[in-house]
C-alpha cells in the first residue's frame, strides 16, 4: 500500500476542488497511487478535458521550501518516468517565488489555495497566480526534522542496515542521546517511514519522501546550527586553502571532509565552483585560523560546518579520492543549498551517479 499521510490525501483533495472551482470542465481521472518501493512519484494523475486528457506523475508537497523544489526538478531532470511523463506538483500552498521556479523548469501545479499552471500543448494552458492561504500553513508535526533527529536519521539513510542495530550502538555512532533514538524510532513509525521487515527486523520505507525531507531539514534547522562561520581567502587560490588544511590536519591529526562543490569535483571531474566548503570535528578554535590562510568575512567563499555526528567526517568506504569527502548525500544538500545553476547541474549528475539507486526508488 502507498504510504501516503492522511494530511497528503487532504492536500490532494482540497487543490483538486480548487481546481474544478477555476474551471469545472478540467475533470480528474484515473488517480492512482503509487507503490513506494516500485516508483520514486506519488502516483498518477489523468486531468481530462472536453477534446484531450492528459496524464502527469503525481508529487504531493505539504508546506514546500525551496530545497525541496530543487530537489524535485533533480528528479524530474534523471528519473526515467519523468522524460516521458510531464510532473504535477500539488502542495498547500506554492509561495510566488516557488511557483515561478517551477514555471520555470516547466513543472506544472496545483494548490490548496486556487493557484495553478497546467500547460500541455497544444491546447492546454492555464495560470493563477496571486492567491494566499488564510490561516498561516501548519508543518508536520514531528521532532524528525530538528537537529538531533535529522543527525539520527543521517545514519539511518546513508547506512539502512544499521535501522536494526540496538539502540546504544545507534545513539553512539551518530552522537546522539540515547533517549534521542527511541523517538525518532519512534516517530518514523507514526509517519508511515518504517515498517516490519520479518521477525524482529525492520526497514525504512517511503525513503525517497524521508531524504527530501532531509535536505529540506538540513538546510533549514541543521546547517544554522553547525556553522562555525565564513571566511575569506588570504592565499591565491582556493586549492591552496586546501593544501594548508591537508597538511594542519596531517600533523595534527585531526578529521575533516569536504562537502559541497570541491566535493562533488573530485567525484565526477566535472564543477568546482567558486566557493570551497568542509566539516571539521571539535577541534575547531581562532587558534587554526593562525595555520590557514584564512579570515573571517561575512558572506566570505570559504564556509566552515562542524560535523554534527562522527560519521560526517567519514568519507564512505566505497569512494577513493585525494582528500577526505563526505558522503554523497551532504555533498548533495550543501550543492542544493547553495541553488546556482551550476551548482544545481552538478547536484544532478551527483544524485544520478551516487544516490539515485540507494536513497531515489524506496
Amino acid at each position: 500500500m502507498p504510504h501516503l499521510r492522511s494530511s497528503e490525501t487532504k492536500i490532494l483533495h482540497s487543490a483538486l476542488e480548487q481546481l474544478q472551482l477555476v474551471h469545472a470542465g478540467i475533470k480528474p481521472q484515473n488517480v492512482i497511487l503509487a507503490e513506494e518501493r516500485f516508483s520514486p512519484f506519488d502516483g498518477r494523475i489523468t486531468l481530462k478535458t472536453d477534446t484531450e486528457s492528459f496524464q502527469y506523475l503525481l508529487e504531493i508537497k505539504a508546506h514546500p521550501r525551496p530545497e525541496t523544489i530543487r530537489h524535485l526538478i533533480v528528479l524530474k531532470d534523471t528519473d526515467k518516468e519523468a522524460k516521458n511523463t510531464p510532473i504535477l506538483v500539488v502542495a498547500d500552498y506554492l509561495n510566488p517565488n516557488l511557483a515561478a521556479k517551477l514555471r520555470e523548469e516547466g513543472i506544472n501545479y496545483l494548490d490548496t489555495t486556487g493557484n495553478l499552471f497546467l500547460k500541455r500543448a497544444p491546447n492546454l494552458y492555464m495560470q493563477v497566480e496571486g492567491k494566499k492561504p488564510s490561516s498561516p500553513v501548519a508543518g508536520l508535526k514531528t521532532r524528525l526534522f530538528q537537529p538531533s533527529g535529522l543527525t539520527l536519521l543521517f545514519g539511518l539513510l546513508t547506512e539502512p542496515q544499521s535501522i536494526n542495530y540496538p539502540y546504544r550502538r545507534l545513539a553512539e555512532e551518530a552522537g546522539v542521546a540515547l533517549g534521542t533514538v527511541g523517538w525518532v524510532m519512534r516517530d518514523l513509525r507514526n509517519n508511515h517511514f518504517l515498517e516490519p521487515a520479518g521477525k524482529d527486523q525492520l526497514r525504512l520505507v517511503n525513503t525517497k519522501d524521508l531524504t527530501e525531507q532531509w535536505v529540506q531539514g538540513y538546510a533549514r534547522t541543521l546547517r544554522p546550527r553547525i556553522l562555525v562561520g565564513e571566511y575569506g581567502n588570504l592565499a591565491p587560490h582556493l586549492e591552496d586553502v586546501v593544501s594548508s588544511l591537508t597538511s594542519y590536519t596531517a600533523h595534527k591529526n585531526e578529521k575533516w571532509a569536504l562537502t559541497g562543490g570541491f566535493a562533488a569535483d573530485e567525484l565526477l571531474r566535472h564543477y568546482r565552483g567558486q566557493k570551497l566548503a568542509f566539516y571539521v570535528s571539535d577541534w575547531w578554535s581562532t587558534a587554526v585560523l593562525k595555520e590557514l590562510p584564512i579570515v573571517p568575512v561575512a558572506g566570505g567563499d570559504i564556509t566552515v560546518l562542524r560535523a554534527f555526528s562522527p560519521r560526517v567526517v567519514e568519507t564512505p568506504k566505497s569512494l577513493t579520492t585525494e582528500h577526505p569527502l563526505a558522503h554523497p548525500l551532504l555533498i548533495y544538500a550543501e550543492l542544493l543549498y547553495q541553488g546556482m545553476d551550476r551548482d544545481m547541474e552538478t547536484a544532478r549528475m551527483l544524485y544520478a551517479e551516487f544516490l539515485e539507486g540507494h536513497l531515489g526508488n524506496k
